[in-house]
């Protein structure tokens, strides 16, 4: 069977959907700290992959295939490459900007300090956005410690390099640039007087020279500006995967292709970890690779059972909404998280955070309802909040595909 390249991939939107719903159900987890988790749904304290560190790689290889599907369209209509360029600027821009605002919480973190001060303090809300307080050791979101990096700055700068790569370049150079980066990035980390550790690898030297120490995650940042060379391998390897699926091939031909590049990915990557350890903070060239295979087969998988099988049915819907609307599900639960921990019921010296009232009144004393001692195991309740979340940003963007609303740059 031949799918004609003009045709929607529907199994990019699942695969789209179910990574937006991974990332929800990982990132709501954390509202319990302290509590034990499912192993696999946390990211590996350093080196290490579990299911959770899958979840970011498959964002930036979805937008290597999709920046070559719609750029491929673009330039099929004739549209003009000074105004393909302003597009891809434009969308760079504001995927950064968003980070700045729901990702690295700055602005809507300040807002929301804003309304509820930690702690009392003489300065104004303006004089907060420019500084944090001298007066006090709380934490305040202001201008002075606002972080730059992120994961939407960093899906910005992958997309404006894969952009600009996928006008200029045909599919073999744009696959030998991908094995260089990795390559050239695997002997900077590699340089004597650096180790891969937490703030002692080049990537951490080069952002506080450059960034500064108040402007990082810690004294390191997971998105570096040097990680961002294999980040950007990971968003080509997508973009060879959009000219596979663009192709004129037919569809079996393709599934063969993605399946089997997949598996030789995986291999290659663990191989390669042996001696330059899978790590999603640093994210090394093995990591991008391994990661790279996952994403492959799932894909695979997914275009085998939807594209050429046709097998659908509405418990493909959800993923569907949340794959069609991608911006409103990450930017969305992004601005609810930080609400919840932000905002509070009562004074400024004396209050209960919002977070704190749901999960009282969720699993407080009337928790164990069934009389199973086991659910009073915190990772329970978290598991819970967290699928309550999904369910919640799922059943929104499943109303904005309805009303054939979709959020895009």
């Amino acid at each position: 069977m031949k799918l004609a390249v003009t045709e929607r991939l529907v199994s990019l939107d699942i695969f789209r959907g179910l990574t937006i719903g991974a990332m929800i159900l990982v990132n709501n987890l954390r509202t319990w700290s302290d509590a034990p988790r499912f192993r696999q749904l946390v990211h590996a304290q350093w080196s290490g992959c579990t299911l959770a560190d899958l979840i970011f790689p498959f964002f930036v290889f979805i937008v290597g295939v999709t920046t070559v599907i719609s750029l491929d369209r673009r330039l099929q209509k004739g549209e003009s490459r000074p105004r393909l360029y302003k597009a891809i600027l434009i969308r760079a821009a504001v995927l950064f900007f968003l980070g700045l605002v729901t990702g690295s919480w700055f602005i809507v973190g300040w807002l929301f300090q804003s309304l509820c001060p930690p702690v009392v303090t003489q300065k104004s809300i303006w004089a907060i956005f420019l500084s944090p307080p001298t007066d006090t050791n709380v934490w305040f979101f202001s201008l002075a410690n606002l972080r730059i990096m992120g994961i939407l700055q960093r899906i910005a700068l992958v997309y404006l390099a894969v952009a600009i790569l996928v006008i200029h370049t045909r599919w073999r150079l744009q696959a030998i640039l991908a094995g260089a980066l990795l390559l050239l990035y695997w002997g900077l980390m590699s340089l004597p007087g650096f180790e891969l550790q937490p703030g002692k690898d080049l990537g951490a030297f080069i952002d506080r020279a450059v960034l500064g120490e108040a402007h990082m995650w810690r004294t390191w940042d997971p998105e570096s500006l040097l990680g961002t060379l294999p980040a950007i391998a990971t968003g080509l390897a997508g973009a060879l995967t959009g000219h596979w699926l663009r192709s004129q091939r037919d569809g079996p031909r393709k599934l063969i292709g993605l399946l089997g590049s997949g598996v030789l990915c995986i291999v290659v990557g663990w191989v390669w970890g042996l001696v330059f350890p899978l790590n999603k903070f640093l994210w090394t060239s093995s990591y991008a690779v391994y990661t790279a295979g996952f994403a492959l087969i799932f894909l695979g998988f997914w275009y085998w059972l939807v594209d050429l099988r046709r097998f659908g049915g509405i418990w493909l819907k959800p993923a569907i909404w949340l794959g069609m609307n991608p911006l409103l599900a990450y930017c969305g639960s992004q601005i609810l998280f930080i609400a919840l921990h932000t905002l509070y019921i009562g004074t400024v010296t004396q209050h209960t955070h919002l977070i704190a009232v749901i999960s009282q009144a969720l699993f407080g004393v009337n928790w164990d309802i069934i009389g199973q001692t086991a659910w009073l195991d915190p990772h329970w309740p978290a598991m819970v909040w967290a699928l309550l979340c999904l369910s919640f940003w799922t059943l929104l963007t499943g109303l904005f595909y309805r009303q054939r609303i979709f959020l895009k740059i």
